[in-house]
């Protein structure tokens, strides 16, 4: 009977972990490092698609809040404006209306009327120039809308104010597009 040795066959090939690692990247990836590989690139992807869209959306919807902005500043501005150089209020008389008119020192510019068309604040001078009230001319632009426009006659002993109350809106087909401002004053004629 012979005794099975203990000791290992010397004449079998050692692979020492050199050539072990040279051998695997000879074969290339398994099945389960491409799945990961392909899911930590896919994660990666999904994150920039929706970086990407909030950066777009985020844009889009700070130019909506500044074309909102700068339309209700400058309309507020030249309706003040025009109120504080009047002489006098042609309408309202009394209450409130969605029409102003008024009677300015420069007899070219009468009367002065300023009112809402279209969803966009327009005003009008006189009978002749380049903005007669026969063809008035734009305050807001077009990617806005005026969704509120009132004027109110609070002249009291002597004291000629006239409060308005204005509402600029912009509508998108998302709910974070959209945007409304409004803005109130009230505005004293200048004293003769």
């Amino acid at each position: 009977m012979k005794k099975k040795s203990k000791i290992k066959n010397l004449s079998e090939p050692k692979v020492l972990p050199s050539q072990w690692q040279k051998s695997k990247l000879k074969r290339g990836f398994t099945l389960i490092e491409m799945i990961l590989y392909i899911a930590i690139v896919s994660i990666f992807l999904t994150g920039l698609v929706y970086f990407t869209w909030d950066l777009i959306y985020g844009r889009l919807k700070s130019y909506i809040q500044q074309e909102v902005n700068q339309n209700i500043r400058f309309a507020s501005a030249r309706i003040i404006y025009e109120i504080r150089n009047a002489k006098s209020v042609n309408s309202p008389t009394s209450g409130s209306s969605e029409t102003l008119s008024l009677t300015m020192s420069d007899v070219n510019r009468n009367p002065t009327i300023i009112d809402v068309a279209n969803g966009r604040l327009r005003i009008g001078y006189g009978s002749s120039g380049t903005c007669p009230t026969s063809n008035p001319c734009y305050l807001t632009s077009n990617k806005v809308s005026l969704s509120e426009l009132s004027f109110s006659n609070l002249t009291k002993d002597g004291s000629k104010n006239i409060k308005f109350t204005l509402t600029v809106s912009s509508f998108g087909d998302r709910e974070e597009l959209n945007k409304s401002e409004t803005f109130e004053s009230a505005v004293e004629l200048r004293p003769d």
